[in-house]
C-alpha cells in the first residue's frame, strides 16, 4: 500500500506501509494513481480473504439440514433404555410390569417414557439451536459469495481506471525544481465507500430472500430506509431485478 511520497527535483521517492522506497517521475495525476493503486491492492487482498472464506462455507454447510440430537436421543431414551435395564437386571425389560396411577407400563415402556420426558426437551433445544446455526450459516455463505461476485467485477472496473489514469498522465512543469514537499497518499475516503458496499452486498446476500420478500409487496423503501441511502436501496433493487427470477425458483 503506498503511504505517503515526498517530492524533491521533479521525482519522487514513494514509500509503502512496510517503508519500502522506490523512486519514480513526478506527473500529474499521480496522487489518484497511488489511491487507485491502494484501492485495487485492498480490493485483491479482500477477494482472497473471501474466496478462503467462500471454500471454508462450501466444505462445512450442508446442502439440507440433518437432525441429529433428536433423533439420537429418541434412540437412547428406547433402545438405549431397555438394553440399560437388561444390563443391570439380567431380565426381559418387557416382561416386567409397572403399575402407575396412568396404567400399567413393561419395565421398558416405563424407561422410555420417563428417559423421554427427561431428555426430549433438551434435545429439542440443541436441536433447535443447531438448525439456527446452520441456517445462519447459510445466509453468511450467501453474503460472503455476493461480496466476492462484487469485488470481482468491481476489480476489473478499477483496473481498468487505473490504465486509463497511466495513459494521461503528464509530467508537471509547473512544479519548482528546488521545491522539497512530503505528500500523504489520502485514499480514505475511496477505502471507506468500498468497506460500505462490501457491507451492502453482504447484507444483501444474507438477507437477500428476506428483501426480495418486500421489494414483492412494494415495502423495501420503507424497511431499509433507516439502514441506507437513496443510492443504496436503488444498488439493492436492481440486484434483487437481476437476481429476482433465480431467488424464486430458489424459494419453490
Amino acid at each position: 500500500m503506498n503511504k505517503e511520497y515526498i517530492y524533491v527535483d521533479n521525482k519522487v521517492i514513494i514509500i509503502d506501509e512496510n517503508g519500502e522506497k522506490k523512486v519514480a517521475e513526478y506527473y500529474d495525476g499521480l496522487d489518484d494513481i497511488l489511491v487507485q493503486e491502494n484501492l485495487i491492492e485492498t480490493l485483491e487482498d479482500k477477494s482472497i480473504e473471501l474466496e478462503r472464506k467462500s471454500r471454508l462455507y462450501k466444505k462445512n454447510n450442508m446442502k439440507h439440514y440433518i437432525p441429529f440430537f433428536l433423533p439420537m436421543t429418541l434412540l437412547i431414551t428406547t433402545v438405549g433404555a431397555n438394553l440399560l435395564f437388561y444390563g443391570l437386571t439380567g431380565s426381559n425389560s418387557f416382561s416386567t410390569q409397572i403399575n402407575t396411577r396412568f396404567g400399567t407400563f413393561s419395565s421398558g415402556q416405563f424407561l422410555s417414557m420417563i428417559s423421554s420426558i427427561l431428555f426430549l426437551p433438551v434435545a429439542a433445544l440443541l436441536e433447535f439451536d443447531t438448525y439456527r446455526q446452520y441456517k445462519r450459516s447459510l445466509k453468511e455463505e450467501k453474503g460472503v459469495n455476493n461480496e466476492l461476485e462484487f469485488l470481482k467485477k468491481q476489480l476489473l472496473e478499477e483496473k481498468q481506471v487505473l490504465e486509463d489514469l497511466k495513459i494521461k498522465k503528464q509530467e508537471n512543469n509547473k512544479i519548482d525544481e528546488k521545491e522539497f514537499k512530503v505528500v500523504k497518499v489520502d485514499d480514505k475516503q475511496q477505502l471507506d465507500t468500498l468497506n460500505s458496499n462490501l457491507y451492502l452486498y453482504f447484507d444483501l446476500g444474507y438477507n437477500e430472500e428476506k428483501y426480495l420478500k418486500y421489494y414483492q409487496q412494494g415495502k423495501l423503501d420503507e424497511k431499509l430506509k433507516d439502514s441506507y441511502n437513496d443510492l443504496g436501496i436503488e444498488i439493492i433493487k436492481e440486484t434483487l431485478e437481476e437476481k429476482g427470477p433465480t431467488l424464486v425458483k430458489r424459494k419453490k
